[in-house]
């Protein structure tokens, strides 16, 4: 039976990969030296497979179909955006099936891909998790950003079905399950839904599967915009923080929150923290808030809560449960 040897949930962000390397100091700094432990930690676990739970941004999953959930048990390759990786990764084996098997026997109905295209809202985390690419990986998408949206409740009840179908693989894989998403930002809209939006992206997000490469180049400009303060991009650090704690004493919260309520506070990015209520409830352990940085420059807060990492390694004792930069 394969063995599931820990958990981190950790925010993304399109500029933590193409920022120049700076000092602790620079924007993101204290939260990338963190990630660098977090890294050093999650190697020492030998994982042989990480099962992601991550978002996409309308570079794979379009409205000509769009599922809750997708499990990729076949080819995966990464497209490349915001200088993630691009191409073919590590595949699994037979242990993604298992899992696709085990949650629907469990009573979900997720989609099933046998060639999925994931980009930086997977590849980002898992890269700089580990950053030889050599670990096989099974991609988990769970709709964050646009209808139709499950629940909080139902994303940590898919993922409880997650960990219970790892746990009973015939594989005798060691498994580290990761939640990327988050914390709060105000990205532009990727629902076809939404009034608001222009009737040309509208048409992108049904029909635009054969034009992601011809239009990448004018969505980083505006990511750009962004984080230049051009546009409506935010951060609440306030919420951030509160929910790090509201983690550390009880992961099970995650399951709790209100899409409505979260949405409000803390921008329709914060709805990725979907993908850490599932990556927790597929844990089924404690947690530690184990960094949080607020980083305007990326248009993202940036946190991160995790079982295999001690806080003592990531933060002075001073700063309390995590590394906390204002």
């Amino acid at each position: 039976m394969a063995t599931i040897v820990g958990c981190t949930n950790l925010s993304h962000s399109p500029f933590w990969s193409i920022a120049p390397a700076g000092t602790p100091e620079a924007p993101g700094g204290h939260f990338t030296e963190s990630v660098e432990r977090l890294r050093t930690a999650a190697t020492g676990l030998a994982p042989d497979v990480v099962v992601v739970f991550g978002p996409d941004h309308a570079r794979n999953l379009f409205y000509d179909c769009m599922p809750p959930f997708c499990i990729g048990i076949g080819g995966v390759h990464g497209t490349g955006d915001y200088q993630t990786p691009r191409g073919d990764l590590p595949q699994a084996g037979p242990l993604a099936g298992e899992i696709f098997e085990g949650v629907t026997a469990q009573g979900f109905d997720p989609a099933v891909s046998l060639d999925l295209g994931i980009d930086h809202g997977l590849t980002q985390v898992y890269s700089k998790l580990f950053p030889a690419l050599d670990v096989p990986i099974v991609p988990i998408i769970v709709n964050s950003g646009c209808p139709p949206l499950p629940s909080f409740r139902r994303c940590f009840d898919f993922g409880h079905a997650v960990g219970q179908a790892i746990r009973g693989a015939a594989s005798a894989a060691r498994v580290l399950v990761v939640g990327s998403g988050g914390l709060s930002h105000w990205p532009a809209s990727i629902s076809a839904e939404d009034p608001a939006i222009t009737p040309e992206w509208r048409d992108f997000l049904i029909h635009g599967r054969t034009r992601v490469a011809e239009l990448e180049p004018i969505r980083e400009a505006r990511a750009r915009a962004l984080a230049a303060g051009e546009s409506t991009g935010q951060i609440n650090a306030e919420w951030d923080r509160a929910l790090l704690e509201r983690i550390s004493d009880d992961p099970a919260v995650l399951g709790g929150l209100d899409a409505e309520d979260v949405e409000g506070l803390a921008g329709p990015g914060a709805l990725e923290v979907r993908t850490w209520a599932a990556a927790t409830a597929a844990w089924g352990g404690t947690l530690e808030w184990t960094a949080y940085e607020p980083v305007p420059a990326w248009i993202t807060g940036m946190g991160m809560a995790s079982s295999i990492t001690p806080v003592s390694q990531l933060a002075p004792a001073s700063s309390g449960a995590g590394t906390n930069v204002t």
